[in-house]
């Protein structure tokens, strides 16, 4: 980043609410200051309110004093998590951040709506919404769900028509150290046997879930060698309950509280029984079995599109009568090798951990017009494709001659099956893009980029990919190819980030190819 952007984050932690929302955005705070950026973190003064951890990040902190007044009198059903009128809220809010001042202002809170983010346009940044539950208007100019299962037309009536719309757990915001381990944690689940459990119910487990499970694992059948591991947060109110059972577990337990490498504990075990929060997505990374147990009543749709798609077993809820019998059941089936096995890979189609970089890059890269190509763009795209380092990468012949050139672009503008585009950021051209329509496939077309030699390193092929996403959805087109180099592994890599998924391999060159849904066609900038 040439000039320094600053985030503000607005969350909170507590023994009600868990960490999970502190601790996503976090994760997407740590990797904007990585790239340069400044971060500020709004959280009220709570019970378990994270905001050590937020300072040892070494992000600015702005504790909000506890409230004193309760929430608007509207029904909300979380407004309790706030426990202040939204106004009020805003307006402290500002306050904290009035010599700040940012670009970018992060919302991760169920109790705030487009009120709030109303109210705080007032600062100037732009909004990011986080949510899960599609259950409220939002007046932002991003919208993150990172749920499977969700789908972009239920956000349909909550959001601006402008609005840019990130979904599902492609978007999922996990740490790098889970998309780091990725491959020596699927490559050992290639040989599965039940041998290590991981229980992992959220920083809090407030309901006491933990215990509850191990209760139940007490009478299971399981193999001698078996080692459970429970991992709780510090503060967590049933820390004592479940030190009290591990002593007379029939196996070997032990507890682990505020642990800082998650991703390694995951990649050690082979299955897990948790919630089916943000967590979830770090062991569909890691491809890790899950049985889930829902430990909150938005966690069950989550938990029944795992379950769906056979990347996890879905308990329900402690509470429930039949639980004991169940989980029982289950894990005297999934204890197999071959569940094990097909858990795990159906777990590791969900999401490969790339998340954050994903959602970074909508914040970072540089704004992208796209216009239709002219016959004056010809000699701009005749040196782009002429750089002697990218010769080896091109399936044609990569310098014709400008005679040849020339006559092959003019063509290609009156042809009815081609789309020759130009990116500019500023006004200046900077990357050439092309949609070659397949005749015998409607709806299909094959995506090229060409990013002018000097503007590489800049972010632009991805922000040219996404505004060429949302041109192809306005045009009708319901799936793009593409087809690259194998050594061409930057070029690869930012198709993937863009959200193609490899289909093939095919002598020197990978295809892959991204869906796209009609939401994309809401306006890019």
């Amino acid at each position: 980043m040439n000039n320094r952007q600053v985030f503000a984050f607005r969350a909170d932690a507590s023994l009600q609410i868990g960490t999970g929302h502190v601790m996503r955005c976090l994760t997407l705070a740590d990797a904007l200051t990585a790239q340069g950026a400044e971060c500020h973190f709004i959280c009220r003064d709570l019970p378990g309110h994270m905001g050590r951890r937020i300072a040892e990040k070494g992000h600015r902190l702005h504790l909000l004093p506890a409230p004193h007044v309760g929430p608007d009198a509207d029904g909300s059903p979380h407004a309790c998590w706030l426990d202040a009128p939204q106004d009020v809220d805003a307006n402290l809010s500002m306050a904290a951040l009035q010599d700040t001042r940012p670009d970018w202002l992060v919302v991760d809170h169920y109790a705030l709506d487009n009120r709030w983010e109303t109210s705080v346009r007032s600062l100037g940044p732009r909004i990011l919404a986080v949510d899960d539950l599609a259950d409220r208007p939002h007046d932002c100019d991003l919208l993150l769900d990172q749920n499977l299962g969700r789908a972009q037309m239920d956000y349909n009536a909550l959001l601006p028509t402008e609005c840019i719309r990130l979904i599902g757990p492609a978007y999922a915001l996990l740490r790098p150290e889970f998309a780091a381990l990725r491959v020596q944690s699927l490559e050992r689940r290639k040989v599965s046997r039940l041998r290590h459990i991981l229980i992992s119910m959220g920083g809090v487990d407030k309901d006491n879930a933990t215990s509850a499970v191990l209760d139940v694992l007490g009478h299971a059948a399981l193999p001698s060698d078996t080692r459970v591991t429970v991992v709780l947060g510090p503060a967590a109110p049933w820390l004592a309950s479940v030190q009290a059972r591990v002593m007379a577990a029939p196996f070997r337990v032990e507890i682990m509280t505020d642990v800082a490498d998650m991703a390694s504990l995951m990649a050690d075990a082979d299955l897990a029984i948790g919630g089916a929060g943000s967590t979830a997505w770090e062991r569909c990374c890691l491809g890790l079995p899950t049985l889930i147990v829902i430990l909150a009543e938005n966690q069950a749709p989550i938990a029944a599109a795992l379950h769906a798609a056979g990347a996890a077993c879905a308990l329900g809820h402690v509470a429930e009568e039949d639980f004991a019998h169940r989980l029982l059941v289950i894990i005297g089936e999934v204890a197999m090798p071959e569940h094990l096995s097909a858990m795990s890979t159906a777990a590791s189609r969900i999401t490969d951990g790339c998340g954050v970089a994903r959602v970074s890059r909508r914040f970072l890269a540089p704004r992208v017009r796209l216009r239709d190509a002219t016959g004056g763009d010809a000699a701009d795209v005749l040196a782009w494709r002429s750089d002697v380092k990218d010769a080896r990468y091109y399936r044609g012949k990569p310098s014709p001659s400008p005679e040849a050139h020339f006559a092959w672009f003019r063509k290609a503008l009156a042809d009815p099956y081609r789309r020759l585009l130009i990116a500019e950021v500023a006004g200046q051209p900077v990357a050439h893009l092309r949609l070659d329509l397949d005749a015998e496939r409607p709806g299909t077309a094959e995506a090229s980029v060409v990013v002018a030699p000097e503007c590489r390193g800049q972010r632009i092929s991805g922000a040219a990919l996404t505004a060429l996403e949302h041109h192809a959805a306005a045009e009708g087109l319901t799936r793009l190819r593409a087809s690259i180099h194998v050594e061409n592994t930057a070029s690869i890599r930012a198709f993937q980030l863009a959200g193609y998924v490899e289909g093939s391999r095919k002598g020197a060159f990978v295809h892959l190819f991204r869906t796209l849904s009609q939401a994309v066609t809401t306006k890019e900038e």
